[in-house]
């Protein structure tokens, strides 16, 4: 697996979580970065085979700064974990609204999560959010991420995040 740069991210202290490119610094390794629950958004990535949980943070959950990140979902009613890839930000290719969103594609499950409660775990920092010229543009980059995810989650970092959750 090629190295992600450990570059500072700018702005992340602003966000409440110390980020950096590669592993999420600043956050033990046993800690749910974002608790919250699981939304209706506006319905684009099941139309666009990305089917995502749109996770409403609890108030004064700290939520890393705008990134695509990889992570483990934890279902807290059922204690299921799956793997994920996470987009924190304001959908620019979309130019939906300044509001930040919290988006979560499954890898491994087409379930509804509608209503859930859940706790996502960050393992590593992908890539900036960016605006794409095209939708198809954004797939490709979307696949690109949930293989770089799914690398990551594979790592020894990955798998230890996810011990923590047993």
């Amino acid at each position: 697996m090629p190295e992600i740069p450990t570059t500072p991210l700018a702005g992340s202290a602003a966000h409440g979580v110390a980020v950096q490119d590669g592993p999420v610094h600043g956050v033990a390794p046993h800690h749910a970065v974002v608790r919250g629950t699981v939304v209706h958004g506006a319905g684009r990535g099941r139309g666009l085979g990305f089917p995502t949980a749109n996770v409403s943070p609890d108030g004064g959950t700290p939520v890393p700064p705008p990134a695509i990140y990889s992570g483990w979902l934890s279902r807290r009613t059922t204690g299921t974990v799956h793997r994920a890839t996470i987009s924190i930000g304001t959908n620019p290719t979309f130019c939906d609204t300044p509001e930040i969103h919290t988006e979560v594609y499954c890898h491994d499950t087409p379930g509804d999560l509608y209503g859930e409660r859940v706790d996502l775990w960050f393992v590593a920092r992908i890539r900036d959010t960016e605006r794409f010229g095209s939708v198809d543009e954004l797939l490709l980059a979307a696949r690109e991420d949930v293989r770089r995810s799914e690398a990551l989650l594979d790592s020894a970092h990955g798998r230890h995040v996810r011990a923590g959750l047993s």
